[in-house]
């Protein structure tokens, strides 16, 4: 944007003589503005001319619709002057202002505050001028490129504002208030929906999560595993039995002393040998006691079953291509008490990962969790398995 002190102090070249019919310059200056305000800015270019410099004054246009007006008076220089001028000032005082100098919040809404009255000031007290040096130009140009005054201001008027232009800039700027005010209400709808999974959760959380997702799918009822602890001291009691299959030895050899007869001396060998026999039976008998435990078959009945293969009702929440939001997703369920789990697939787009609820034993109880899932504003599809 040209410099103020310099819009200012322009002085131009003596306008050439008038004609009769009522001045030269005045039909240039007619030809080339348009038929919109063109009262007016004839007065002022009159006045400029007539004490050969360009003084400082007031338009409101140009004040309060800058870029409007400027594009309306074919001011494409000065427009991206003004525009190159503004992002450049916002960008020294914010980006050095912030990063650099460390001005506080006040002092940053001062510049801003600043900035907006030089950016309003400044065209609406040298617009006049602006359009006068232009307007010249112009002229001078039609001048050099034509024979005649009117082929200069038959020239001149194929690039002068029009109404018709004028109505196209209002139509222009009531299309992008429009798409501005839509986008103000449907936007914010649309990040809403678009951030729900991402909650933030703990690499620890998510493994607790998905160790209790696998509870509700073991197929192994509770009062099965609670009676476990109570069947292992069952079988672990008969494990005093073979001290008293060793107390009978004794109680054989009891009756030995009370038939001390020599003839029969050689009979405790023979009853001593089944008698010392007996404790390996006994311990057989505690070995094969102690190999089929029921911890063994207990063992291989509570492996529970993969997850997402038991038969029911499931709810399919969403896909993922990171992990990261499948288990985001997985945990924002499982802390609203849903049984959710997670399961790879591989696919032709490459590794996703699938997120679901379930299983449910009746329909009602997983439509019952998918209303809950949907207003979380997740999505939420119900199937049988």
């Amino acid at each position: 944007m040209p410099a103020a002190t310099d819009l200012y102090t322009t002085t131009f070249q003596p306008a050439p003589p008038d004609d009769a019919a009522g001045g030269t310059m005045p039909a240039l200056y007619r030809a080339a503005l348009g038929p919109v305000n063109l009262d007016r800015y004839l007065a002022l270019f009159a006045r400029f001319d007539a004490t050969g410099r360009a003084s400082a004054g007031w338009n409101g246009a140009a004040s309060l619709c800058t870029l409007n007006w400027m594009v309306f008076r074919h001011l494409w220089t000065a427009a991206l002057v003004y525009v190159a001028a503004a992002e450049g000032l916002a960008l020294l005082a914010f980006g050095l202002g912030r990063q650099l100098l460390h001005w506080p919040v006040g002092v940053e809404w001062g510049v801003l505050g600043a900035l907006a009255l030089l950016a309003f000031a400044v065209p609406g007290l040298f617009g006049d001028a602006i359009l006068h040096a232009d307007v010249r130009r112009r002229i001078a140009r039609a001048l050099a490129a034509s024979r005649t005054v009117p082929e200069a201001c038959a020239l001149l008027g194929q690039r002068a504002s029009s109404r018709k232009r004028l109505q196209g800039l209002v139509l222009i700027n009531l299309v992008l208030a429009a798409a501005l005010v839509l986008a103000y209400f449907l936007l914010p709808r649309a990040g809403l929906q678009g951030t729900a999974l991402e909650p933030a959760v703990t690499v620890a959380e998510a493994a607790s999560a998905a160790a209790a997702a696998s509870a509700p799918v073991d197929p192994e009822p509770p009062a099965a595993k609670a009676s476990e602890p109570e069947e292992a001291p069952a079988v672990a009691a008969p494990a005093p039995e073979p001290a008293a299959s060793v107390a009978p030895p004794p109680e054989a050899q009891a009756p030995a002393p009370a038939q001390a007869a020599p003839p029969e001396a050689t009979k405790p060998p023979a009853a001593r040998a089944p008698t010392a026999s007996r404790p390996a039976p006994a311990a057989k008998a505690k070995a094969s006691a102690s190999t089929p435990a029921p911890s063994a078959p207990a063992a291989s009945d509570a492996l529970p079953a993969p997850v997402g293969t038991a038969a029911g009702y499931y709810i399919n929440v969403g896909l993922f291509a990171e992990e990261a939001n499948a288990r985001k997703a997985q945990a924002r369920l499982l802390n609203e008490g849903l049984p959710a789990f997670r399961q790879e697939i591989a696919g032709a787009k490459g590794r996703r990962i699938r997120v679901r609820v379930g299983p449910y034993a009746s329909r009602a109880q997983a439509d019952a969790a998918a209303a809950s899932i949907r207003a979380m504003a997740l999505e939420a599809v119900v199937f049988k398995q």
